[in-house]
């Protein structure tokens, strides 16, 4: 079984390809439900990463957790 990280940086990346070829973010949650299941990010959260790639605030190493203190 995968690392719960590694499943929220593969649907971060998911979440970044799809909002490049314009998918609502209600869609993307829609889709990665149906692949992940029960581990899958919020439908907030799918928002909150949608409009952090399209504001520019997120490069490819930002898709990972930040260390929590």
């Amino acid at each position: 079984m995968e690392k719960f990280s590694d499943v929220r940086f593969k649907q971060r990346a998911v979440i970044e390809f799809l909002t490049v070829e314009k998918v609502p973010p209600i869609e993307i949650h829609r889709r990665m439900q149906a692949v992940y299941g029960d581990q899958r990010l919020d439908v907030s959260t799918v928002r909150r990463w949608v409009r952090r790639f399209k504001d520019g605030e997120v490069g490819q190493a930002d898709l990972s957790d930040k260390t929590r203190g």
